[in-house]
């Protein structure tokens, strides 16, 4: 059973007014297959919302969280509650900052100690939660003027800052999965460089805007520790990213592994390659 954790209030103030609540509210209405790009931003005391830097540093709140991975798809294996654990929390961050970029060239920008999750009872991820209002912005932003704003000159380096923003918050998550669970910081980064690319693939689907966010994700995934490009194609008629990394799935009780593993992939290219072969020799 988790342990009970005090109630903790999220004093960072943010007006309902703040430009960048106004995007993250209408990330909400952008959706493809079920995900939005919307997030919470702001203070609340609501105890079931635990900031990120707390659950890093508090070893027993970190293993209720992975336990409760664990007893979710039925598996006791540390690098597999947090392989997924990182999915879970990755996903749910740079789908609304991926979209906040693609949508609206804004990039929201929390450090290690801005976010926080929303825990359900017995400890796992349900939703994210900004924490202050800062962001990047282009010059003819509306808000441009704003105190929380850093404007950059330009639509790359608006991207980069994406880039920048993943890499230092991730970092801290990586090193203490890592040591936490052994899984190897690579094959950590590589869940958040696959996550990342499929953010950014539904970004640009929800926004009607896939042409921008195909050369967003070249220019982001481009070098260590995010360091693989996006490898987009389609498989039964849906538009997806084929993986970098495997996220352990078929280490679970599902006992499959997911349409775009890489392990699958390829596996059917080699199996296809052979069916060639030996038809091609008859």
């Amino acid at each position: 059973m988790p342990h009970t954790r005090p109630a903790t209030a999220l004093t960072v103030p943010v007006a309902a007014s703040h430009p960048l609540t106004a995007t993250l509210r209408r990330g909400h209405a952008r959706t493809h297959r079920g995900c939005h790009l919307g997030a919470a931003l702001g203070a609340t005391t609501e105890a079931a919302w635990v900031p990120v830097a707390d659950l890093l540093a508090d070893t027993r709140t970190l293993d209720d969280a992975l336990a409760a991975v664990g007893r979710e798809v039925a598996s006791p294996r540390r690098d597999v509650q947090a392989s997924l654990l990182l999915e879970a929390y990755a996903w749910r961050l740079v789908l609304p900052l991926a979209g906040a970029l693609i949508a609206e060239s804004r990039v929201p920008m929390p450090g290690p100690d801005g976010t926080a999750l929303r825990l359900t009872d017995d400890g796992r991820p349900r939703a994210i939660r900004l924490l202050h209002g800062r962001f990047a912005a282009l010059p003819e932003d509306p808000a441009a003027d704003h105190v929380d704003a850093v404007i950059v000159g330009e639509q790359t380096v608006l991207d980069l800052c994406l880039r920048s923003t993943l890499i230092t918050h991730f970092e801290p998550f990586v090193r203490t999965l890592n040591v936490a669970c052994g899984r190897s910081r690579r094959a950590l980064w590589r869940t958040v460089n696959d996550r990342t690319a499929s953010a950014l693939l539904y970004a640009g689907l929800a926004s009607n805007r896939i042409a921008a966010a195909r050369p967003a994700a070249q220019r982001i995934l481009s070098d260590p520790p995010l360091q693989h490009p996006p490898r987009y194609t389609v498989i039964d008629e849906q538009p997806v990213h084929v993986r970098h990394g495997c996220c352990l799935w078929w280490r679970t009780a599902a006992a499959t592994m997911c349409l775009t593993c890489p392990l699958r992939v390829s596996r059917e290219r080699q199996t296809n390659l052979l069916t060639s072969r030996s038809q091609a020799m008859r």
